[in-house]
């Protein structure tokens, strides 16, 4: 006849199995707080990110940048931080492949507008985003379409 033992192999306390779920939960908080603090501008709060997001949503409604058509919507319709200023470039690439600036636009905190200037005064907390596009030139005889960037610089 088998006796039971007193001993349960494989069983784990009940306090020491609380214990290990409260050190893993105290680790989980600690790691996330030490990402938060290395990674600071990840967040949606960022404005010249926000601006890409507001521009590109603006002007480029077929997925294209047409430089006839979209010129003067470059600010149009987007919602503009309060209390910066904002420079837009659109640049494309040439068959020579240089880059060329197709349209450009600064909008002042007070909301004046300078179109194609882009040799403005910039603090050093400038802040800058930037996406591919695609770009239709009008001086382009074939219509192609051809790479390009949305460049926006956010300052106060």
């Amino acid at each position: 006849m088998l006796r039971s033992s007193s001993r349960n192999s494989g069983q784990t306390e009940p306090l020491a199995a609380l214990v290990a779920i409260g050190l893993v939960c105290a680790g989980v908080v600690l790691y996330t707080g030490v990402l938060a603090t290395l990674y600071p501008g990840t967040t949606a709060r960022d404005p010249a990110d926000a601006t890409l997001e507001q521009v590109w949503n603006g002007v480029g409604s077929d997925g294209v940048y047409h430089e006839t058509t979209d010129r003067n919507d470059l600010h149009e319709g987007v919602e503009l931080p309060d209390g910066y200023t904002v420079l837009i470039e659109v640049t494309a690439v040439t068959d020579a492949g240089r880059n060329i600036t197709v349209d450009s636009a600064v909008v002042r905190e007070d909301g004046t507008i300078r179109y194609g200037q882009t040799d403005v005064d910039r603090p050093e907390t400038t802040g800058t985003a930037r996406r591919s596009v695609g770009v239709h030139l009008e001086r382009d005889p074939a219509g192609d379409v051809r790479g390009g960037t949305l460049h926006v610089e956010v300052w106060r």
